[in-house]
């Protein structure tokens, strides 16, 4: 993923929908210049850092949120009653929630959407991910704008993976948002002579193929070992035929199930039109990292002082972010002014998302590293 322009590309694959969808999963909607405004619905956690670094104090954020309401009765008891309601915030403050992953912003409300006496009291917006939001800037409008065209101009995408062999079958979804396991099962193996050519395995390719239903179309890449994925396609070239012009290619690996989906992700075999597809992408960026550091440990710089010292001569080429460690450190000063550098497009950067062995591997290294342009004998603390 790169970070430019203050925001996170995510590498995908499928066509845009009739709506229109940034890399990372941000819904762009309406751009209105005359009231300075512009619509986004976030999808990912990775969307609500982006919109925590867009939004600054001064702008005016809409959404719907709930309120209570206390209604006193002539008898002197008190009613209370919580309702729904669109508030627009003129944002003071704004906090990041790391282990929930919500943002929040703080601040006086300047509209309702119902006449309820709230204008000039103070409220906080929740936001995260499925919740649309208007956000209006008086003083940095163009850079909101900036912001939405950049993101019109991607796609996103995704591809169903369908990992299996004798004993393991798994479907996942590879997105923007990672790896999700829709559907995982270990094959009852009472004896362990029976091939799997004489076993009856079309109820459970039956399975296989709901879940492939119950998620969004996309293309589906087959893996496992080779003579497992062939007793598959020629499934689907019995019953599901559909489903099989679906297929984008297959990718060998010693195992099903999610160990072979793991497998996979670690594949140097890749095909070569899914390696932009961030799961793939992360865990590439972050085997490469591995490879130079275990060559030449001083053509890297691990954890932010390391990476910020080398930033400071001049000597960082890339530098790779586990995404629970930005969770964590949005507000250091130090790692603002490296994405304030990617933003104006000085810099390049990768955030990995969570989830993956990409991710971790990056984790425990400090969550932040960086691959050098020459030799730099840091101070390694």
């Amino acid at each position: 993923m790169r970070w430019g322009h203050g925001r996170i590309y995510l590498y995908v694959l499928n066509k845009v929908s009739s709506r229109r969808r940034c890399k990372a999963g941000m819904i762009v909607g309406r751009v209105d210049a005359v009231k300075r405004r512009i619509e986004l619905t976030p999808e990912s956690s990775l969307d609500l850092i982006n919109l925590f670094r867009l939004v600054k104090p001064g702008d005016i954020v809409y959404s719907k949120t709930s309120r209570e309401l206390k209604k006193e009765r002539a008898s002197g008891k008190t009613d209370s009653e919580r309702i729904q309601v669109i508030l627009g915030v003129e944002v003071e403050s704004k906090t990041a929630d790391p282990l929930m992953r919500r943002i929040r912003l703080s601040g006086r409300i300047v509209y309702e959407s119902r006449d309820l006496d709230l204008i000039g009291k103070h409220h906080t917006l929740t936001i995260y991910p499925g919740i649309p939001i208007k956000i209006e800037s008086q003083r940095d409008f163009e850079r909101l704008r900036s912001f939405a065209k950049s993101y019109e101009e991607r796609k996103e995408g995704m591809v169903i993976c369908v990992s299996l062999d004798d004993e393991d079958l798994a479907v996942a979804e590879f997105s923007s948002k990672g790896v999700r396991v829709a559907h995982s099962k270990s094959l009852p193996r009472a004896d362990k002579s029976i091939q799997w050519g004489e076993q009856e395995l079309e109820k459970f390719f039956d399975e296989v193929v709901e879940a492939i239903k119950g998620l969004p179309e996309a293309g589906i890449l087959l893996i496992g070992p080779r003579i497992f994925v062939e007793r598959f396609l020629t499934y689907l070239r019995k019953r599901e035929k559909d489903l099989l012009n679906r297929i984008v290619g297959s990718l060998s690996t010693s195992i099903g199930g999610e160990a072979g989906i793991r497998e996979a992700l670690r594949s140097s075999a890749i095909p070569e039109h899914l390696r932009e597809l961030k799961p793939f992408r992360d865990m590439m960026e972050a085997e490469s990292f591995i490879r130079i550091m275990s060559s030449d440990p001083e053509k890297v710089a691990i954890g932010l002082d390391e990476v910020y010292e080398a930033w400071s001569l001049g000597a960082v080429e890339k530098i790779l972010v586990a995404e629970s460690y930005l969770w964590n450190n949005l507000e250091n000063e130090r790692l603002e002014k490296l994405l304030e550098q990617t933003e104006r497009g000085r810099l390049e950067l990768h955030v990995l998302v969570d989830g993956l062995e990409a991710s971790e591997k990056i984790a425990s290294l400090g969550g932040i590293v960086a691959i050098l342009r020459w030799k730099l004998p840091l101070r390694r603390s």
